[in-house]
């Protein structure tokens, strides 16, 4: 029932789309074609001596994801330098989009034509650069102002897999931003070692306590990357259109630093279960947890499980246990049938290994001692 009135919603859209008047459309139109002669005019190269700085935008995203045409030609004129897009196959509308692996292989390609640059990367776009960073150690990266990127996922994720679920294409880069995911999982596990060497800043939306405020799309513990300088700004998800901004023009002028954020104080925990011997992690299912808090009491709904399909180009198999909001004195009890093993209980303070940041990954072997964060 649930995809019948989405399939009715989508219908309606289309038909409110196709129901605008020919004179807007005209006048749309006439709008759109003074934009590309101003996107042919500053993709022109101007500062071949200079660095220049490659915009790479987020799902669904394009050249319209960054300040109009003019202001980035204004921002050429005043920092002397060059601004590329880079552009690739993304969007709402559920198609045989790539995975981010194979949209990295196109990454690649197009970086080589550069001895050195700056990347400007929004949402998904900065998944991407991480991505092709941790498979090219030989890269031209100088500086990376990562913007409202779901470093850890995005749980709004979820809803574009089910539109993409409606058709028979799916939505395979929506599932690599499911927090939990196996892309998440293994980019995260690298610890940042593909960031070494670079200028990194990362910047996010400021919480919002209003209603429909803020970046609804990524949570600030999700948006927060442990190994790098982060930053936040009023707004929302689209910061992609305000990199004309002091804060923005001063790092890629010069790497300048804005005022660093403090670490959110929210803690989540990413749980895989992976028995001594086993090559890969278990598949765990939702009447297997039970989740208690300090005084024992349940707290059965507070956790998600990531994924129930396949999400990542080389998966490693089972399952995400997604702990949100956890604090030191809750405990989880996961009832494991395989081997004929009885319940396995884990105590969060036991598993909180790393202050330095808002999520944690953690590996669990039960029947041995050892708990390992990748």
């Amino acid at each position: 029932m649930n995809r019948i009135l989405l399939r009715l919603f989508l219908s309606l859209c289309m038909v409110a789309l196709v129901s605008c008047s020919a004179k807007t459309s005209r006048l749309v139109t006439s709008g759109l074609w003074k934009d590309w002669e101003r996107y042919d005019q500053l993709v022109q190269v101007d500062y071949p001596d200079a660095v220049p700085i490659i915009l790479i935008h987020g799902w669904n995203g394009g050249e319209f994801s960054w300040p109009q045409p003019q202001a980035l030609i204004a921002m050429e004129t005043q920092l002397h330098r060059d601004i590329f897009f880079f552009n690739y196959r993304t969007g709402i509308i559920a198609n045989r989009y790539p995975p981010i692996e194979l949209l990295e292989e196109q990454l690649t390609t197009y970086l080589k034509q550069f001895s050195q640059v700056d990347v400007v990367a929004h949402s998904m776009g900065g998944l991407l650069l991480r991505q092709y960073l941790s498979e090219h150690a030989d890269n031209p990266v100088r500086r990376i102002l990562f913007l409202s990127t779901p470093h850890y996922g995005s749980n709004v994720a979820g809803l574009l897999v089910d539109i993409g679920d409606i058709g028979y294409t799916g939505n395979i880069q929506a599932s690599e931003l499911l927090p939990g995911s196996d892309f998440l999982w293994q980019l995260n596990s690298l610890e940042g070692v593909e960031l070494e060497g670079k200028t990194v800043l990362n910047v996010y939306a400021r919480a919002q306590r209003k209603l429909l405020k803020g970046d609804l799309v990524v949570s600030v513990s999700h948006a927060w990357l442990p190994w790098a300088s982060n930053a936040e700004v009023n707004g929302d998800h689209h910061l992609g259109r305000r990199i004309t901004e002091p804060w923005a023009m001063n790092f890629l002028a010069t790497g300048q630093m804005p005022e660093p954020a403090s670490m959110p104080s929210e803690r989540e925990l990413w749980l895989r279960i992976q028995p001594v011997g086993r090559s890969e992690p278990l598949k765990i299912t939702r009447p297997s947890i039970h989740r208690f808090d300090q005084a024992m009491s349940f707290k059965d709904k507070s956790f998600g499980l990531c994924c129930d399909s396949r999400s990542g180009l080389h998966p490693v198999g089972g399952t995400s246990l997604i702990l949100e909001d956890v604090v030191a004195g809750d405990v989880v009890r996961l009832f494991l049938r395989q081997g004929g093993r009885g319940a396995l209980e884990l105590h969060i303070k036991d598993l909180l290994k790393k202050a330095d940041r808002p999520v944690q990954l953690v590996v669990v072997h039960p029947g041995s001692e050892t708990t390992g964060t990748p």
